[in-house]
């Protein structure tokens, strides 16, 4: 009795610092990209009046030369007050209109840009750096960065027939090229039930090319293509600096490109966005798979912070470049009030989107638990 206590107790507790380490994670990408902009502001020796992490009732506060450092009460955002830059929410804003050599609005635009372009790199850097060193230490198997291989195989299937092997890893199917997506491979060969397909495999480094009469399932609408297969993901293992370099790099360069195109499709796949919830429970997941799977997942969701940041909205910094690009061109600044009212209407519709893309995080991970439970209970 006293033993299944304990143990309750243990899980409880060790639950309670994976959501812990699961919220630091974030406030450290996002005290990281600040930081970014205070270093740039210092650099061009702009005067930083307060830097805070979260938004909100400050709940500390610390006075390190002219800049007020605090901790906020909302998490999810931070800011760094710029003499000079009046933005909406962005701290007490008493400096807000100086003009002084101090005054970001007396820099030439070079140096403002340079400044609000701060936090997006310091993501991009977070990001690279540490895939390169997890590219150095080798990872756990995951399907962000492993090459799925075959697991298993079923009998007379359409890769028995063809002379697939468990271990091998597909190249390639009908030339079109295979990265590390299950998903990818599975939408390739439903088209193709009871085609010849070539794919060309990997097995134990060297490449063959099989000749494969794809298999077919039934179903209402048409025969799907089926291969016959099951797959399971290879541990990356280290590399010499040189190799973890190259694919640091690559792999970084990847996702922020399918970062990028995905933030373009946002409109047809709003439903399958992840919110601050989901978020904070897939780091919190990732946290008790060690701590390579954690800092690949911050490295991932630095890449989604910092091309976030590029959009063109008033609330973000690319709306902040777009208004000091508008002004540099036009020779005199926006009026306030018209900034102002911009930004409100931005905020207020990401403060819409932030509840919706919480509601449905609640939802998909309250569907999910029910499942588990239903599965425990034998009720499915």
């Amino acid at each position: 009795m006293i033993s299944a206590y304990l143990a309750n107790l243990a899980l409880t507790f060790q639950s309670l610092f994976s959501i812990l380490l699961g919220i630091l994670g974030i406030g450290f990408l996002i005290g990281f990209h600040e930081l970014g902009h205070f270093l740039f502001a210092k650099l061009f020796k702009v005067r930083v009046p307060s830097f805070s992490l979260g938004f909100g009732p400050r709940l500390f506060t610390k006075k390190i030369g002219e800049t007020d450092f605090c901790l906020s009460a909302i998490p999810f955002g931070g800011y760094v007050e710029l003499a000079g830059a009046a933005e909406v929410g962005q701290g007490e804003q008493k400096d807000a209109f100086a003009t002084d050599e101090g005054s970001f609005a007396v820099k030439p635009f070079y140096q403002k840009l340079c400044v609000m372009l701060g936090g997006i790199l310091f993501n991009f850097i977070f990001a690279y750096f540490t895939m390169i060193l997890l590219f150095m230490t080798g990872i756990p198997k995951t399907p962000h960065i492993s090459q799925p291989v075959i697991s298993a195989i079923h009998q007379k299937s359409a890769a028995e027939h063809g002379g697939l092997h468990i271990g091998d890893r597909i190249v390639s199917i009908n030339e079109q090229p295979i990265e590390r997506n299950i998903q990818e491979i599975q939408k390739i060969i439903q088209p193709l039930a009871l085609k010849k397909t070539t794919i060309v495999i990997d097995r134990d480094g060297e490449q063959f090319t099989k000749t494969v009469i794809i298999g077919k399932n039934e179903t209402e609408v048409e025969p799907i293509g089926v291969l016959g297969v099951e797959f399971d993901y290879l541990p990356t293992p280290a590399h010499s600096f040189k190799d973890a370099f190259i694919l640091g790099v690559n792999i970084c360069n990847k996702w922020i490109k399918d970062t990028a195109n995905g933030f373009l499709q946002l409109r047809r796949n709003i439903g399958q966005v992840g919110g601050p919830v989901m978020i904070i429970a897939m780091t919190t997941k990732s946290s008790t798979q060690g701590w390579q799977l954690y800092l690949l997942l911050l490295a991932l969701i630095s890449i989604n912070l910092a091309v976030l940041n590029l959009i063109p909205l008033p609330i973000l910094d690319g709306g902040q470049i777009l208004f000091y690009s508008i002004e540099a061109l036009i020779g005199r600044p926006i009026p306030h009030k018209i900034r102002e009212y911009i930004h409100i209407a931005t905020a207020i519709m990401f403060i819409i989107l932030f509840i919706y893309l919480t509601i449905n995080d609640i939802s998909r991970l309250a569907s999910t638990y029910i499942d588990s439970i239903l599965k425990l209970l034998h009720v499915r």
